[in-house]
């Protein structure tokens, strides 16, 4: 649990949703998994795609910050192996009935879970990539759509997209890039002065707050003076107005439907999604900004 996300378990938070709707889907973005017990994940996934009548999209990841694994006391040099591991035997105990599975760090013997997901095979799950090829990799060997992240730059995403491709097309794998979500940060308004000017200060906290978490080797920033970190950091951040650019979509609904339409006929993007509630906007402010991209940005797309 952190100021980046106050959230120490998904599922908990996820089974509440459910709960709650009827509907949409229950998307987890992500366990990481080296930081789980595969067969217990298993088995609480599996229980929430019963629970919420077969809405569950399994998103996973191996981490990507040295104080996570230095408060587990879990060597980071291991989390490729530890997913693939794991991954192995929550797709195997979805899958098959007395499962087992030998590997290096996590080991199963005829075991079978219940109760088992609705969705068969299994649910969707989603690897996700936030740099690494490695992670591109394990996806690609299980035929996997990838979870690429919405604090990116869009050339960053977008290579990860080409990666995916080509490690497909290498193995002779058609791939899966219509699936895969493409996640943006995103501030609705009718002006675009405000479009662009208010989410500013927010964006800028979410921003140098993950530049402090990767200097972090141990404890958590809960209660970090990042005003004064800020001041004594070794490099400077992009500016905010070279992340209107290249990484965030704030604007009006036209210059949205405008950039993800570029998106979809440029790159073959066909799954977008959108973070509107971040650092410290009004309520109010990202309920209208929803409200805008709702009546105005998604009817241009169905």
């Amino acid at each position: 649990s952190s100021r980046y996300g106050i959230c120490p378990s998904l599922m908990p938070l996820l089974t509440h949703m459910a709960a709650r709707t009827k509907k949409i889907r229950i998307g987890a973005g992500v366990s990481v998994l080296p930081f789980h017990n595969p067969v217990f994940l298993a088995e609480e996934a599996a229980m929430l795609d019963v629970l919420s009548h077969g809405r569950l999209d399994f998103g996973v990841g191996r981490g990507s910050t040295d104080f996570e694994y230095g408060n587990f006391h879990i060597d980071m040099e291991s989390r490729d192996l530890r997913t693939q591991e794991a991954l192995d035997i929550i797709l195997g105990l979805w899958t098959q009935s007395k499962f087992s599975y030998s590997g290096e760090f996590y080991q199963v013997k005829d075991l079978t879970i219940a109760p088992l997901p609705v969705q068969k095979p299994h649910p969707p799950v989603y690897m996700a990539v936030s740099r690494a090829a490695a992670s591109v990799d394990i996806a690609v060997s299980r035929d996997l759509p990838i979870l690429t992240s919405f604090a990116t730059p869009e050339a960053d995403n977008l290579g990860l997209f080409s990666l995916y491709e080509e490690r497909c097309a290498a193995l002779g794998k058609p791939p899966n890039t219509q699936e895969m979500p493409y996640f943006r940060f995103v501030y609705v308004a009718e002006d675009m002065k405000e479009a662009r000017e208010y989410p500013r200060q927010s964006l800028t906290w979410v921003r140098d707050l993950g530049g402090h978490r990767r200097t972090m080797t141990h404890g958590d920033e809960i209660d970090v003076d990042l005003d004064h970190w800020r001041k004594i950091r070794t490099t400077q951040p992009a500016t905010y107005e070279s992340e209107l650019e290249s990484t965030v979509y704030f604007g009006t609904p036209d210059d949205c439907v405008q950039r993800i339409t570029k998106l979809r006929d440029q790159h073959n993007v066909g799954y977008f999604g959108a973070s509107m509630s971040f650092g410290h906007m009004e309520h109010a402010k990202v309920m209208r900004s929803m409200e805008l991209f709702a009546k105005e940005v998604m009817p241009k797309f169905r």
